[in-house]
Order: C-alpha cells, then structure tokens, then sequence
C-alpha cells in the first residue's frame, strides 16, 4: 500500500506541473478553429447524476409533490433577510442571490425585486388553504405546494419580479428582459428556474419563471452544461427509477466470470457493494453506458472480440434487450470512445481509429444503426482514447493518453471537429487501463474520471473548469474487472 500511495502522490505531482499550451503531438489534420455553441447536452451520459437528497438541510433536497420534507415542520436555523426585504432566505442563498441581482442590475434589465422567500409549515398551510377555496384544489394543486411539500418551506427557494412591479408573480415575467436575463444566468450563482415551461407532467406545478431555486453553482452549472431542465430529471429516478442502470455516477464493470455488476455510488464518494444485472459478458473488448437512442434510460454499446457492434437497450423496468448489431466487420481493430461528439446530433456516436492512425467520426443518426464516417484526424495511433468536456464549455473533447504516459485534452468545437492544438493535461498515466467519465461521484454537480490502473486500483479524478480538482482512491482488487467506459 505504501508504493502505491507514493505513485499516486507522483500522479499528482505530475498533475500539477500539466502544461497549458506546447503541445506534443500535432493537433489531427482536419482540427478547425470555428467554435460553436452547445445546443443539445453534450455530456457523453446526459442522464440523472445521484439519487435524490431527502435531508431537508441539504443544498440539492428535492422537493416535489411525491417527496416532502422530512420533518414535515422544518426549519432551517441559519435564515437571514434576504437584500433588506423582509424575506428570509438560508444564508449561502441569500449571498449568491445577491451577485444575482447585481449582474442582472449590470446587465441594463432594470433591476430586480425579492417577492417573496421561506415560509413555515404554517404560512404555507394557510396559503395553500387560500387557494384551495379561491381556485378550488385541482387548479390550487398547480400553483402551489401543500404544507410540507413546498421549497419555499427550505429557505432555498425566492420568487423574483422585477424591480418596477411589473408582471409581478406572472408568466410575462419570463419575457421581461430581466426575465430572459434570470432564465440564462441564473445558474452562474447556483440558483435554477424551478419549474419551466412546458414541464409540468414532470414538477407538477404551472410554468412559474420567477420561482428560483438555489441548488449551488455545481449544480446548477452541471443542468445547465447538460441541458437538463428539471431536478425530477437530473435525479436518478426520471425516467429510469427501476432501470438496471440508474445514475451516471455508478460504476458498471465484468468480471472474468462474465458477470454484469453495477457498483453504486455511495454518499461518501466510492462504490459500493456490487449488484448483479447481467451475464454471458465474456468475449468483450471494451463497452460503453450510454443511452445510445436518447430515451431516458442507460443501454449498452458492446464492443466485441469478434468485430461485432452491439446495442444492449435498457428497459425502463430493469434488465436489456437481446443484441442489436449496430456495426459488423473490423471493429475489433478499432480503439473507440463514444458519446455526444456534434451538438446537431441528436444522439450520441463514435469516434476511433484503425490501427493505420486515422481517426474517424461515426454518427448514430436514428438511435440505432451508425450511418456514415467522417474523417476528422490522422497520426492517432497507439492512442488511448476517452470522450469527456475537458474543460466545460458543453463541447465535449478528447482525452488520449500517448505511448509516453501523457495525457492530452484535444479540444472539440460541437461541431463534430476539433479546435486548436491539444493540450497536455497530465503525465504519468501509461499505467492507466480504463478512464471511465462520470457524474455525481462527490455529489450533485460534480464530474470526475474514475481511472483504472494496471495493478487493480481505482483513483477518481474531479474535473474543474479545464483543470483537475480532487485526486483519491476509490477502490482495489480491479485488475480482473473490464470496466464499461
């Protein structure tokens, strides 16, 4: 154990001295320098994170009409008034608030106002009341919470309008300029539109743009970068609560048995133990969770000894499909990564190369079969490669590891190309067997790179803005294990 905490502690070493810019391969021949925006979620799993947090403290707890807090009667203890209103907001809340009303105050939309913040038990209970026999229950079921169901009871929800009174706790609000504004800015101080337009079927509630939700900028960044538009659907259980793979944070692998195991991630940022959703997985050259025809639930994308492409389509209700040959032929020879590679797909697709070096993008154009290659890259031979948004920009990139341990972010443009010359993001990582993207590993928000190294160990690397955050072990005795990228 002591070499192997002396190697980690060089990994890091080595992570800290990564260079920023003075690349050493050439950027592939066909890498471009236009840039375009994400328009789709570019994550390689765009799918729930973590299981829901019930503890009613808790910066990401969800709320909804099938989960109410837990006492019913909370109270968070660290209420402060909110910019002098007179309403009350958790205090890490009301600070990030503040720097969201400035930046829409700087952004000329005239200014916001504080409507309303944290109600008790009982102020929600005589509210709820109120609308029930104005309104009558059905329609007062849509436009607010019953007591002990409703986020304003947390002290991490706040209704907004804007400054002049107008469109005041209204539906117009959100085509205010100061309602655009919130709409695409929130998120940078950690606070989401709770309830959106067109998503009732899945919150419950009638589209509300003033009814903000602090949640924390990772989080609210993560939504964002992955077009995820509801909490209900960033949490694992919508629509996958009894899919074999519920949360882009557990970790599936084979063992030498074949056996299909998912290790769930666990609260204190590892695995757990694991449980078994498969057989018959021998044969296999690498395989991918992904959810391959963007329905909502994880399948898996086989790649297989025998040159065969197979599609494992996961059921909403547990357990896969039979095969689904998407390739036949050589993909045997092939070193692939798959996921999201052009924001104008609607699904994800794969990008390898043979064994002569030339890297080609496939593009999955109907959620089943691959159509067409692009050839996007020369000179990749010997490369590992793992698709992953390097540095967070909602265009996915690729890490490849070269023949001399280092590891290098080539930069997509969501266009499916590249932009500019790879940059090297780390050394030492030859002894690497698997890097494995993942989402909520450290909780709500959070990506990381759980790695696989050749004597067994697992090390889990957190992922910033184009940099390295975190670096710990999180497991032993997985040299046997194929794991499922």
């Amino acid at each position: 154990m002591g070499n192997v905490r002396r190697r980690l502690a060089a990994c890091a070493a080595f992570l800290s001295l990564a260079v920023v810019g003075g690349a050493v391969l050439a950027a592939p021949a066909s890498a471009v320098d236009t840039r375009v925006a994400a328009a789709v979620p570019a994550a390689a799993n765009p799918l729930p994170g973590v299981d829901p947090l019930g503890d009613p403290a808790g910066l990401s707890v969800l709320v909804n009409k099938s989960r109410p807090l837990n006492p019913a009667s909370y109270a968070p203890g660290d209420l402060v008034n909110a910019r002098g209103s007179g309403q009350y907001l958790r205090a890490e809340a009301a600070a990030w608030l503040n720097g969201l009303f400035q930046g829409a105050a700087d952004a000329g939309t005239g200014g916001l106002a504080v409507v309303s913040g944290y109600r008790s038990y009982a102020q929600q209970q005589q509210l709820y009341a109120y609308y029930v026999s104005i309104y009558g229950q059905a329609q007062a079921d849509l436009i607010s919470a019953r007591p002990g169901y409703s986020e304003h009871q947390t002290g991490l929800a706040v209704d907004v309008g804007n400054a002049n009174g107008s469109c005041g706790l209204s539906t117009c609000f959100g085509d205010t300029a100061a309602g655009i504004w919130v709409a695409a800015n929130a998120y940078k101080y950690g606070f989401i539109v709770r309830y959106p337009n067109g998503y009732t079927g899945t919150t419950g509630y009638s589209y509300e743009p003033w009814h903000l939700r602090y949640v924390g900028v990772d989080l609210a960044t993560d939504m964002k970068r992955r077009g995820i538009p509801t909490m209900e659907h960033y949490f694992a259980g919508n629509p996958s609560a009894y899919a074999s793979i519920t949360s882009g944070a557990d970790l599936v692998a084979a063992d030498p048995n074949g056996r299909l195991l998912r290790y769930p991630a666990q609260a204190w940022g590892g695995y757990g133990a694991p449980v078994q959703i498969g057989s018959n997985w021998t044969g296999l050259k690498q395989a991918f969770v992904v959810d391959w025809d963007s329905d909502g639930v994880y399948d898996i994308l086989a790649q297989w000894n025998n040159g065969t492409l197979g599609l494992f389509k996961g059921w909403p209700g547990g357990a896969f499909s039979t095969q689904i040959v998407v390739g036949t032929g050589d993909w045997d020879k092939m070193t692939i990564t798959v996921g999201k590679w052009s924001n104008a797909q609607g699904y994800p697709g794969i990008v390898g190369y043979f064994p002569d070096g030339g890297l080609r993008y496939y593009p999955n154009t109907s959620g089943r079969a691959l159509t067409y290659r692009v050839d996007i890259g020369s000179g990749w031979a010997g490369m590992g490669l793992t698709m992953a948004d390097w540095d967070a920009d909602g265009a996915n990139d690729i890490l490849a590891t070269n023949t001399s341990g280092q590891l290098l972010s080539y930069r997509g443009n969501g266009a499916g190309g590249f932009a500019g010359l790879p940059v090297t993001v780390g050394s030492g990582w030859g002894t690497m067997k698997a890097l494995v993207p993942t989402f909520g590993l450290s909780g709500p928000g959070t990506r990381s790179i759980t790695a696989q190294t050749v004597d067994g160990y697992l090390v889990s690397y957190g992922l910033g803005l184009g940099a390295w955050t975190t670096q710990r072990q999180v497991g032993n005795g997985w040299s046997g294990m194929k794991l499922f990228k």
